[in-house]
C-alpha cells in the first residue's frame, strides 16, 4: 500500500512539473509572436510620422519630441521599444534564485524595558532608556 501511495505522489509530481514546463514554453511562444507584431509596428509607425502634416494644432507623437521647456519626451515608437526590452528580458530571464538578505544590525527598540498603558482604543508604549 505505501509502495502504490509513493508511487502515485511520484506521477503526480512529475505530470504537475511537466504542466509547468508545458506552460512556460507556451508562454515564451506568446512572448516570441508579441516581438514579432511590434517589431512589424516600427515600419509603419515611421511611415505615419513622415506622413503627418506638420501644421497641425494637435500633433501625434510618433517619436520621441522636445517640448517647449525642452524635455525630451518618449514618442509611440520609444514606447514600443521599451516594451519590446522588458518581453526581452523577460524571455532571457534565467531562474531566480532566491535573494539573500543580510540580516539587520541595528538594535532599534529596546523589548527588555517596555511598558504600555491603554488608553481609550489607541495603545501609548513608554520606552525606557
Amino acid at each position: 500500500m505505501k509502495i502504490k501511495m509513493t508511487l502515485i505522489v511520484a506521477i503526480l509530481t512529475g505530470i504537475c512539473s511537466l504542466q509547468a514546463v508545458a506552460s512556460d514554453a507556451k508562454e515564451k511562444i506568446y512572448l516570441t509572436q508579441m516581438i514579432n507584431q511590434l517589431n512589424a509596428l516600427k515600419p509603419l509607425i515611421i511611415a505615419a510620422n513622415k506622413e503627418q502634416e506638420n501644421d497641425l494644432r494637435v500633433k501625434f507623437h510618433y517619436v520621441s519630441y522636445r517640448d517647449s521647456n525642452g524635455n525630451i519626451h518618449n514618442g509611440l515608437l520609444e514606447d514600443i521599444n521599451e516594451i519590446q526590452n522588458g518581453i526581452q528580458a523577460k524571455l532571457n530571464r534565467t531562474i531566480n534564485e532566491p535573494h539573500h538578505f543580510q540580516s539587520i544590525k541595528g538594535d532599534y527598540l529596546d523589548f527588555k524595558n517596555i511598558k504600555s498603558n491603554a488608553i481609550g482604543n489607541m495603545e501609548v508604549v513608554y520606552v525606557k532608556r
